[in-house]
């Protein structure tokens, strides 16, 4: 895959606005994220964390789990709750139509915000925007990790 589509396959997909990203969906759990100044990144907050006082930023975020089906791997999306109810949204029609969930993000004023389609690929326009991915049982996926 060129390098130029390597942010769309890593564990935390990143699509540039109007790049999309085939997604189907595990889970969604509400978790616990801080800032580690001592590991310069954001780590998820467990109860038995040894150092949870040095944890700057703290904040709850809704982390969606799925497969990327362009990887074949399990990527992880964090959402606001505007973000979770608009997933949610698409997924009961996912469920009432069948189609494809395609992931992308977007940028409202000065924030890049994530967000859900659905494509049916009835129409032409959702013609462009499906992609084909190799098609793989969720179990099999599981018993390659």
């Amino acid at each position: 895959m060129p390098d130029s589509h390597y942010r769309l396959v890593k564990h935390f997909a990143k699509p540039e606005p109007g790049e999309y990203v085939p997604i189907e969906s595990i889970e969604m759990t509400r978790e616990t994220v801080a800032w580690s100044p001592k590991l310069k990144q954001s780590i998820y907050v467990t109860p038995d964390m040894p150092d949870a006082g040095e944890l700057k930023r703290v904040r709850e975020v809704n982390v969606l789990r799925v497969v990327n089906q362009l990887s074949g791997s399990i990527s992880t999306i964090e959402l606001t709750d505007e973000e979770k109810e608009q997933f949610e949204n698409v997924y009961k029609a996912y469920q009432e139509k069948g189609g494809q969930i395609l992931f992308s993000r977007k940028k409202v004023g000065r924030k890049t915000v994530s967000f859900f389609e659905l494509s049916e690929g009835k129409e032409d326009k959702d013609r462009k925007k499906e992609i084909e991915v190799k098609s793989m049982l969720l179990s099999e996926k599981f018993e390659g990790e």
